[in-house]
């Protein structure tokens, strides 16, 4: 399978420009309790994409700005909610001049699923709050009552995770399932927010999609210029404005992302995971994935089929 070394694709950006792919900090702590929940108030610090090994639900309380997730760029505002699938890249990209708060929560797959696996009507009422099949997101806007009920049910999880008081995990599955009970009685009211509106945001979304799909392959910003009939000047300034990050860095980032995936769920040797995700040199994708994850492949292995 062939690939190249990522510097090829664009100039090269600085060393530590990229930051981590995967968000360690969140597979821990759901591999301590299935289920984590945050109510955030402060500025935040994501440098750039990442993934995890859990469901994502975000809430937006207040403030602005964008949630890219996979391919799809939405729209973060008072009442938005989103949904990711595990292992998608995704990053928030608040207005820094307005305050921001959100609730995160994430869910382990495997602990959402058990909440259904026994009941197909439960299942149904579940599923239709998780991305579909070949979508990494799903987004909604909430009402102003239904932003209030929402925001009372991830209240209560976050003070029962973090008290965790006699019976906290009987509480905690619960409140999953009120939560999914109240969303299931929103839904004739949800506004169903449909990303990608604007032909500049369609472009990038495009460019993302198209990156996703090929980055095994030898990329190189002239083929995306040619894909997309834009100036190498336009597509990179466009994609960098809406996304927060070069076209190199979320090459790098989505390559590495795939190499966890395959180092966590496959006994395929190193050199067969460097070329699936698109490095030719095996030292380059080592190097790289020690620098952005402080672990050798090999390493972030045996840490993950210890856990």
């Amino acid at each position: 399978m062939s690939g190249v070394k990522s510097e090829n694709l664009e100039l090269v950006e600085q060393p530590d420009a990229i930051g981590e792919a995967i968000d360690e900090w969140t597979n821990l702590t759901l591999s301590a309790f299935p289920v984590h929940c945050l109510y955030r108030t402060t500025s935040l610090y994501q440098r750039s994409f990442h993934s995890h090994s859990g469901f994502e639900l975000y809430l937006c309380i207040q403030g602005s700005g964008t949630y890219i997730a996979g391919e799809r760029i939405h729209t973060l505002g008072t009442g938005s909610f989103t949904v990711v699938r595990p292992m998608a890249m995704h990053r928030s990209r608040p207005d820094m001049d307005v305050p921001f708060h959100r609730y995160v929560l994430a869910v382990e797959k495997s602990y959402l699923e058990g909440l259904y696996e026994r009941d197909m009507q439960i299942a149904a009422w579940i599923e239709q709050w998780l991305p579909g099949p070949g979508s990494d997101s799903l987004h909604v806007q909430l009402n102003a009552r239904q932003l209030l009920g929402l925001q009372e049910t991830l209240s209560q999880l976050e003070r029962e995770i973090r008290e965790q008081q006699p019976g906290y995990p009987l509480a905690v599955k619960g409140l999953m399932l009120h939560m999914f009970t109240q969303l299931g009685r929103y839904q004739t009211d949800i506004s169903i927010v449909q990303s990608g509106s604007g032909e500049r945001k369609r472009v990038v979304e495009s460019i993302l999609s198209y990156m996703m799909e090929h980055y095994q392959e030898s990329l190189r910003i002239e083929d995306l210029c040619g894909q997309f009939h834009l100036s190498r000047s336009y597509l990179c300034r466009i994609f960098k404005q809406d996304t927060g990050v070069s076209v190199n860095e979320f090459l790098i980032a989505y390559r590495i992302n795939k190499a966890k995936e395959y180092l966590q769920g496959s006994d395929l040797p190193i050199t067969e995971v460097a070329a699936s995700v698109g490095f030719q040199d095996i030292s380059h994708f080592c190097h790289t994935f020690k620098r952005l994850t402080e672990l050798t492949p090999s390493g972030y292995r045996n840490l993950h089929h210890s856990i």
